[in-house]
């Protein structure tokens, strides 16, 4: 084999392992954090070998004449090469493994997924452009439709696959003591109590849910159910020590997670708060509150409402601790302070739901470093 073709053969190799490996990334709900981060790196390895391989594209920049077709070529692979740059600086602020910056910001990580999906389609049109460059005639609108078909499948795969395949086909065990258990954090002497809101607990789930746990089930060792917010309540508590309480609900909400965002639409329409059971005659023996809840439609479920109406605050600092979905913290923590009479922090902690059984360290640091 002679140089040329070695060099031909070389470069097929990297761009194939660059698809495969792009297509791995976009797997994050299948693969995890780790592997995702680690996953991420190796291809901004190889993305830089590929551009390396390709040095005389970039040389033959200065010469010729740029007509339509090679100035949209150029714009394309500029724009491509912006957007895996981006995608590089986003992944690593919001590591969570291999670099822990300790930037929690909800808006990086739906920006990088943003920047996923936007690469999905640069990278499918550059593609294109190397296939159809001489194509006939007749086929030459053919790249144009597939790029309009790939961008609409990617926006699809953002606001509907994503979401659903993580929710409903991504079962998520976990060993629940490894993953509760860490560090201790002092608070100097504060009278604790972590309460949180989940659907376990309040719900009546079908036998085979376990099929289907994702954005807010985790199964532990033994099989049995954990709600995302437990789990996050049971590391707060093991880090700073205190009493813990669960927000339980006389009326149960749906076994499927889709007929429970209708549920608590429907709450929200009504503006009725559910009646709670089994709760504490009252709150004074604590001054500072870890209130741990999911996000739903942008703010506090009613049930978490409904607690804040139940005790006196005015004495007490609340600590509001989010689990969602992308949204971040929504408007919850405004609702919060216009309902609860009490020290709201307004700088809470917030979790993506396929973050928790991986954060407790970053819960730690968290701890170490809010003021109250």
């Amino acid at each position: 084999m002679d140089k040329r073709h070695a060099t031909k053969l070389i470069k097929l190799v990297i761009d194939i392992l660059l698809g495969l490996l792009y297509v791995l990334l976009l797997g994050y709900a299948f693969t995890g954090g780790q592997f995702h981060e680690v996953a991420g790196i190796i291809f901004a390895v190889v993305a830089l070998l590929h551009n390396i391989s390709n040095i005389g594209w970039f040389k033959a920049l200065k010469t010729g004449t740029y007509n339509a077709k090679r100035k949209t070529v150029l714009a394309l692979n500029l724009v491509l090469i912006a957007d895996i740059t981006a995608l590089l600086v986003t992944g690593i602020i919001h590591s969570r493994y291999l670099f822990h910056m300790g930037i929690r910001t909800a808006w990086i990580g739906q920006l990088h997924t943003v920047l996923a999906l936007i690469g999905f389609v640069l990278i499918f049109s550059h593609v294109l452009v190397h296939v159809f460059s001489h194509t006939r005639r007749k086929y030459r609108r053919l790249p144009v439709v597939l790029i309009v078909s790939a961008s609409v499948f990617a926006v699809v795969m953002k606001m509907w696959m994503l979401p659903y395949l993580e929710r409903h086909f991504v079962t998520v065990e976990i060993d629940r003591d490894a993953v509760i258990s860490g560090e201790s954090v002092n608070l100097d002497g504060r009278r604790i109590v972590t309460v949180y809101f989940t659907r376990v607990g309040n719900t009546d789930f079908e036998d085979d849910v376990d099929a289907v746990s994702g954005a807010s089930l985790l199964l532990d060792g033994n099989g049995e159910l954990m709600g995302n917010s437990q789990m996050l309540a049971l590391m707060i508590q093991d880090a700073v020590g205190g009493d813990i309480i669960s927000i339980n609900t006389k009326e149960r909400y749906p076994s499927s997670y889709s007929d429970t965002v209708s549920a608590a639409s429907e709450e929200l329409k009504r503006q009725e708060l559910p009646r709670l059971i089994d709760m504490p005659e009252e709150l004074d023996e604590y001054d500072t509150v870890f209130l741990v809840y999911p996000l739903w439609w942008y703010t506090i479920p009613k049930p978490v409402e409904a607690f804040l109406n139940s005790y006196d605050f005015s004495e007490k600092t609340v600590i509001p601790i989010v689990t969602h979905g992308g949204s971040g913290v929504g408007k919850s923590v405004e609702d919060i302070k216009a309902i609860c009479n009490g020290t709201i922090m307004t700088d809470p902690l917030e979790i993506y739901c396929g973050d928790i059984p991986y954060c407790r360290e970053s819960v730690t640091e968290w701890l170490k470093e809010m003021s109250i």
